[in-house]
């Protein structure tokens, strides 16, 4: 079985719920699409778990990206040697709930530093799967700058992970391709407004809001459910 599910955002507990529920093995295969970390208690313990899985693809969400640019600059653990410019990064970070990330990665040896940074480095930025003759492709945030024509493989990172999808948008002509997304809160998607997977319009989103009260929800390729 296939599965996908996005911002986790460090709500370990719920996270270890889920794949206990849909009975998670090593048969199965697991898409993690972006914002692993930051805002909930437990960042550094799923990503942890994730790195003990060789069923589980993580994709580079904005929240992995704010991580990465910051932490890379403290695998020796000096505020001092900051630039302005890197001060000035990481409060924003902070501020935006990168705490217990941050907390999380200063708790690490040097040498667990580093091998967490290169884990981030290997994040894919999309994944394109075809499952059961249906094509799904597989983005943190969407993809901004949308045209059928362009490849995959030319979208900027911003476009990827920071602008939201258009799910009143229908972007693929073929019925049987989906865009599958996190990011953007299924509680705020017009028409739709509830803590459940949204489908429609060619459109898969499953951030369900699990760190801000909703719920961590997995979507199962095969049979086109929660």
């Amino acid at each position: 079985m296939t599965y996908a599910i996005s911002d986790i955002h460090g709500c370990y507990d719920e996270y270890i719920k889920l794949l206990e529920k849909i009975g998670f093995s090593y048969d199965y295969t697991l898409y993690i699409l972006g914002d692993i970390c930051d805002r909930g208690e437990k960042p550094m313990e799923v990503y942890k778990d994730i790195m003990e899985r060789d069923n589980v693809i993580p994709l580079f969400g904005n929240h992995e990206h704010l991580a990465y640019i910051n932490l890379r600059h403290m695998i020796n653990n000096d505020v001092n040697k900051l630039s302005e410019d890197e001060k000035l990064d990481l409060i924003d970070w902070l501020y935006s709930g990168g705490n217990s990330t941050f907390n999380g990665f200063l708790s690490l040896s040097t040498s667990d530093r580093r091998e967490f940074i290169e884990f981030l480095k290997s994040f894919s930025m999309y994944e394109d799967i075809t499952v059961n003759g249906k094509r799904f492709i597989l983005t943190h945030a969407g993809l901004g700058g949308f045209s059928e024509d362009k490849p995959l493989d030319e979208y900027t990172l911003h476009e990827l992970i920071w602008e939201r999808a258009d799910y009143t948008k229908r972007y693929f002509s073929d019925k049987n391709t989906f865009l599958v997304t996190g990011h953007t809160p299924t509680a705020n998607i017009i028409n739709h407004r509830k803590a459940e997977i949204y489908k429609a319009n060619g459109h898969i989103a499953i951030d369900c809001g699990c760190v801000s009260g909703g719920r961590l929800c997995a979507h199962c390729f095969e049979n086109d459910s929660e």
